[in-house]
């Protein structure tokens, strides 16, 4: 009769998280059943617990998804200036903009997220690369990619996945890891260095890492990485699978939006 009991307190908690339930129903359960909970601790803590984590992680899924539902009724609109360089489709329905960090961890996490991302949806979605250097030595490796940017693209790009590879080396302050990582673009790119130089001294690239900074900031951006997915925040290192949930949401609002007469 116990194990019933609890059986039905768990569904009746995890309903109440998925708002078909009313947390009375649970309340009233547990007053008319107190000692059940109890034996239940005492008997098998660790069921008990795994069924509140469950009803936790569902709860906190549900709140995910509604702030996207509130997001995409009002999505942010980051600036992306003419010649600025992306990952994907130039045409593509689903544009991320990404702040990241070259010394975060969890932003080389995100980087192969993206890139699995772009695999899987090949023509939907193109990739922004914006800055929010809030680390120290993370500045420097900013002003580099930005700076190859102007001169190769695709040179910046295979710069961004060696320095988060090599975080620690970049950390060591003295600067020689980030002239190794470089030096080690020119091979197989041709890197111009008179014109690095030039380019990594330039206003221009200043001016557009401070505007990747305040329009973050603006946006309510606090740590790295952070990304706006069509204008709706995903914030931290999410798993591929919110990514995936996100791109599934915009599709069925774009299809809501076409059958509209």
């Amino acid at each position: 009769m116990r194990k019933i009991i609890l059986v039905l307190i768990s569904t009746l908690i995890l309903s109440a998280c998925a708002q078909t339930a009313s947390r009375e129903q649970v309340a009233q359960t547990l007053r008319d059943n107190p000692q059940i909970v109890f034996d239940a601790l005492k008997r098998d803590k660790s069921q008990l617990m795994d069924i509140l984590d469950q009803a936790v992680a569902e709860r906190e899924d549900l709140e995910r998804k509604n702030a996207q539902l509130r997001a995409l009724a009002d999505p942010l609109t980051p600036e992306l200036q003419p010649g600025r360089i992306f990952l994907g489709a130039a045409g593509a329905p689903v544009t991320i903009v990404e702040y990241s960090d070259f010394q975060c961890g969890y932003c080389a996490q995100g980087q192969a997220t993206m890139q699995e991302l772009l695999r899987r949806h090949p023509g939907q979605v193109r990739v922004f690369f914006k800055h929010f250097p809030a680390r120290p030595g993370s500045l420097e490796p900013a002003v580099v990619f930005e700076a190859l940017a102007l001169q190769k693209p695709e040179a910046a790009w295979r710069f961004a996945e060696l320095a988060f590879a090599n975080q620690r080396a970049l950390a060591d302050g003295s600067g020689r890891g980030l002239a190794a990582l470089i030096a080690s673009l020119d091979a197989g790119f041709k890197i111009d260095s008179a014109r690095l130089k030039k380019d990594m001294e330039s206003p221009a690239v200043r001016t557009r890492i401070e505007a990747d900074v305040a329009e973050a900031r603006r946006f309510g951006v606090e740590g790295t990485p952070t990304y706006l997915v069509n204008g709706v925040p995903v914030r931290g290192a999410a798993p591929l699978e919110e990514f995936e949930d996100l791109l599934g949401l915009l599709g069925r609002k774009d299809q809501v939006q076409a059958a509209k007469p």
